[in-house]
């Protein structure tokens, strides 16, 4: 009966400690396969991480350039409305061209002394 009982006592032993081993071998499994997977996301968030300084690069180097412009923008602003305040205002353009019209040969009726001479002398005569 002893032995019977070593035996079983014995069966019992070995089947546990494959139970255990089992039970060992699946946690290791999921601890790799939970390795694998943090590895991954890691790898992954590297590379995002990597294309997301690219794109603030290129972001920074598009604001950097906007900025030039802009500053080329404004200066040239300032220059044309330098160049404008030496320009002629449309009052003065009007004061002259009223002034051509009044002088103007072409459009304005001009008496010779001779044709004044006469025209005089018709008064005289009528009155």
């Amino acid at each position: 009966m002893a032995k019977e009982a070593e035996e079983i006592l014995t069966s019992e032993t070995i089947r546990r400690l494959n139970e255990y081993s089992n039970r060992i071998k699946n946690l290791e499994q999921r601890i790799e396969r939970m390795e694998n997977r943090m590895n991954s996301l890691e790898e992954n968030a590297l590379i995002q991480l990597g294309e997301l300084k690219v794109s603030l690069e290129r972001i920074s180097q598009k604001l950097s350039s906007f900025s030039d412009k802009l500053s080329t923008l404004e200066n040239e602003i300032l220059r044309i409305g330098k160049e404008m305040g030496k320009m002629a205002l449309k009052s003065d353009l009007k004061k002259i061209e009223t002034f051509i019209d009044v002088v103007n040969p072409v459009t304005s009726k001009f008496v010779t002394r001779e044709e004044l001479e006469r025209i005089l002398e018709e008064r005289e005569k009528s009155s």
